[in-house]
């Protein structure tokens, strides 16, 4: 048995933003270090932190508000804003030149992360097939999972060739276009909200 529509929509979604995020990814640390005034293994350090921190507080907020307030189309509009955040950091990464760029981009991209992650993860776990739980996070766990790999080998040599700047360009327009996966997610939770509602 397949996964549904809606899964694989979910699935295909995440994949394509976590794939792109992944081409700067293992090379952040050097963009960092070596084309930021003042950049050091501390300035990594501090703004890897605040990525996380920001994630962690939008997190909790965005899940609470998408539990309690959001239709399942809001929900679907929320993970596009929070994906063209996260698409904007990147690109403004083109201008970053001093530490508090860096502070200030981890932080937007945290908070654009969890805006999309929030609404995603819900409608995972709304639409997920029962009795085959594991298999489908397994499915999704495994499709960011490799996307991330293939990203990575490929994004060092696309900055070896085309330097920092090309590549986070790269980088936040391949996530601001995957947002438009989000059309072939919104008709198929519609198609499944309607063969519901007739059964």
């Amino acid at each position: 048995m397949k996964p549904n529509n809606v899964v694989k929509c979910l699935i295909a979604f995440d994949t394509s933003i976590v794939a792109a995020g992944a081409l700067i990814a293992p090379v952040f640390a050097i963009f960092v270090v070596n084309n930021i005034v003042g950049g050091s293994a501390a300035v990594v350090g501090f703004a890897t932190s605040i990525y996380m921190v920001s994630f962690s507080i939008a997190r909790l907020t965005s899940a609470y508000y998408v539990d309690k307030k959001l239709s399942e189309k809001e929900r679907v509009a929320l993970s596009v804003v929070g994906t063209l955040v996260v698409g904007t950091s990147f690109l403004l990464y083109v201008v970053a030149s001093r530490p508090w760029h860096v502070y200030a981009l981890q932080a937007l991209n945290g908070i654009g992360t969890a805006l999309r992650y929030s609404p995603i993860m819900s409608l995972f776990t709304r639409y997920i097939d029962k009795g085959r739980e594991s298999f489908e996070w397994g499915l999704y766990a495994v499709s960011t999972s490799l996307g991330q790999a293939f990203a990575a080998s490929v994004g060092g040599a696309l900055v070896d060739e085309l330097g920092f700047e090309a590549v986070f360009a790269i980088t936040g327009g391949a996530i601001m276009v995957s947002s438009l996966t989000s059309l072939a997610l919104y008709r198929e939770i519609k198609r499944a909200t309607l063969a519901s509602q007739v059964l």
